[in-house]
């Protein structure tokens, strides 16, 4: 089974629906939009991102990417990036967090539960970074 179908299966056990999509599995946990990867060169990669969670503007540019830094630097597994994006005629760049691991399908139930507290934890840590002056 595949990383994706081993989670969809997980989270469905948890009463989390989730959504296929061409990206991976969308899925929605404490009001955060979570999105697992679906890497067809790499079955055995578990990425789970958080996409999203800043938006960046020029004005706040250097501090996220401080921020951002510190997440990467305090946090083992979870990585914090500035993610450029273009959306019909809008451009932007928004903040994303990724916890990435070798899939254990013996112990998954414990690593998408640390995976989920992780990327929350670091969203925590980094909007309390942003919100400091």
């Amino acid at each position: 089974m595949t990383v994706n179908g081993l989670v969809s299966r997980y989270l469905k056990s948890q009463g989390i629906a989730a959504k296929k999509s061409d990206l991976g599995l969308n899925f929605t946990y404490q009001g955060w939009n979570f999105l697992l990867w679906n890497d067809r060169e790499d079955p055995t990669l578990f990425r789970l991102t958080l996409p999203g969670i800043f938006d960046v503007t020029d004005a706040n540019f250097a501090r996220a990417l401080m921020a951002c830094n510190n997440i990467n630097w305090n946090y083992k597994v979870v990585k914090a990036v500035l993610y450029d994006y273009e959306d019909g005629k809008e451009k932007g760049a928004s903040v994303w967090l990724c916890y990435e691991q070798q899939l254990d399908a013996a112990d998954l139930e414990t690593l998408i539960h640390r995976a989920i507290q992780s990327l929350l934890s670091a969203c925590d840590a980094f909007t309390k970074e942003m919100s400091d002056e």
